[in-house]
């Protein structure tokens, strides 16, 4: 079975222009669609040379397995190689459909002229968890080299996002690339289109930089399933919402020991943020000494208005003896649940 290899280690293989004797048949899975795209149009680049005419695709209205194995018979026209991408999710596939696919992935060779990529979109495909992958996942896996779309953030998504602006004639000092990204989300493709619009509202305004300001005038606010929704939820007692929000990370089969991690973090910020508020600092003042960026803090400080210092210690002793369970072997969701109800 082979290895699941990331999104940037099958852009470093694919610049090297598939060159033969390494693996020439992958499959895409995971949570980040832009970049998938992206990653097949470096493909079209650098393994069919930029030219349609060595690079076909399929998708659920094209797809059927005659036409992907006559797809993959046609030797190159212009290059060495021939591109054959196939987007789809495997529920467009009758089962011996499906079969047949992973089949065909299996008999594409090393050394061959054909170079084969399968394309998920994210939430169409169950890979299970790592340590326990799906049956569909064992499958592929052993036919295909299994490349893993995972949800771009923190700094290098920050970094994109500085890119982005920059390709719109337009700058955003890190802070408020942070601000863009607390406001409108993770989601690439979404990210994209805001910033396109703060840009050209930035511009039409006759100026070059991008404001904190701007951002939460022109910017759709999001708000995203992750750690500090779930965090506020248990720190509001609102217990519902804390076990909707953990139905959803359930459901993308999100690790338990990282859901928990997100969880002691965001509340160890909100705790340190509520000593200094209870010190009689202003938010100007605790972003300055703790490094919480402007709008993440002014979420942190709405979620506290009717909770103190005693009872964040509280909530965070629980999180750490629920930490404490999972990584003394109960490796499902139960400890949260049972953190969640306890609150």
């Amino acid at each position: 079975m082979f290895d699941t290899i990331s999104e940037s280690d099958f852009r470093k293989r694919i610049k090297l222009g598939a060159p033969k004797g390494l693996p020439r048949k992958y499959f895409f899975f995971g949570e980040e669609d832009y970049l998938k795209t992206a990653a097949l149009r470096l493909a079209r680049e650098y393994v069919a040379d930029g030219s349609g005419f060595d690079s076909v695709g399929f998708d659920a209205l094209t797809f059927s397995p005659d036409a992907l194995a006559e797809a993959l018979a046609v030797p190159p026209m212009f290059g060495e190689n021939r591109l054959v991408t196939v987007t789809l999710s495997p529920s467009d596939l009758r089962p011996s459909e499906m079969n047949s696919l992973i089949e065909t992935a299996a008999a594409v060779e090393d050394d061959g002229w054909e170079f084969l990529i399968i394309s998920f979109p994210a939430g169409s495909f169950d890979p299970g968890y790592p340590k326990r992958p799906s049956a569909a996942f064992k499958k592929l896996a052993e036919a295909a080299v299994p490349v893993n779309f995972e949800r771009v953030t923190g700094a290098r998504l920050n970094g994109w996002v500085s890119k982005h602006y920059s390709e719109n004639r337009v700058t955003a000092d890190p802070t408020v690339c942070t601000d863009t990204v607390a406001c409108c989300g993770t989601d690439m493709y979404r990210l994209a289109s805001e910033i396109d619009k703060i840009s050209y509202y930035v511009l039409a305004s006759g100026r070059g930089t991008v404001t904190r300001a701007d951002v939460l005038e022109a910017g759709s606010r999001v708000v995203e399933i992750d750690g500090f929704a779930l965090a506020n939820a248990v720190v509001r007692g609102n217990g519902a919402e804390a076990l909707r929000v953990l139905g959803v990370m359930k459901a993308r089969k999100d690790e338990p020991v990282a859901v928990l991690a997100e969880i002691i973090r965001v509340l160890s910020d909100m705790q340190t943020v509520a000593i200094c508020r209870d010190g009689g600092m202003t938010p100007d003042a605790i972003s300055a000494a703790t490094g919480i960026k402007p709008y993440p803090l002014s979420k942190y400080l709405s979620a506290l208005d009717h909770t103190g210092q005693g009872r964040m210690s509280e909530l965070l002793d629980a999180a750490r003896a629920a930490d404490e369970a999972i990584k003394s072997g109960n490796s499902d969701f139960l400890p949260i649940e049972v953190l969640i109800c306890s609150v």
